[in-house]
């Protein structure tokens, strides 16, 4: 009898800095995550058309002022399933409002506390009925 793969949560994690990108993606897999990083728009419009994703997690500046916006709309287009989290070590009041307006489940701030993100992550895919 084939034993079933364990489907874990799939992220997209979009973020222009090189060392965040090697980092979080590695401590979110130790948490029993799937995560595809990548550091521009046109990479992650590239996985949103290609792969299926549970979450995507993005930068907002990516290094242009709120880019991450654009990913976010690409997502929502496309996997409106897909949970939208915003990273920023910039938060401005204006960008959180428009987080509000575009759907976006969480607003983290770095540096964020992993275990918190995890938490924030994981209620909000159990809120949406997935199981791992």
């Amino acid at each position: 009898m084939a034993k079933q793969p364990c489907t874990r949560p799939r992220i997209l994690f979009v973020d222009d800095e090189a060392s965040i990108r090697l980092t979080l993606p590695r401590v979110l897999a130790t948490f029993g995550f799937d995560v595809t990083s990548v550091g521009t728009v046109s990479d992650a419009l590239a996985e949103i058309r290609s792969e299926k994703f549970d979450i995507l997690l993005s930068d907002l500046n990516l290094p242009q002022p709120n880019a991450g916006f654009t990913v976010i709309e690409a997502m929502r287009k496309a996997q409106p399933r897909c949970i939208n989290f915003i990273l920023t070590g910039y938060p401005a009041d204006e960008s959180s409002q428009r987080a509000n307006g575009h759907d976006v489940a969480h607003y983290f701030v770095k540096p964020v506390d992993i275990e918190e993100m995890v938490k924030t992550i994981r209620n909000k895919l159990g809120a949406q009925g997935f199981h791992s």
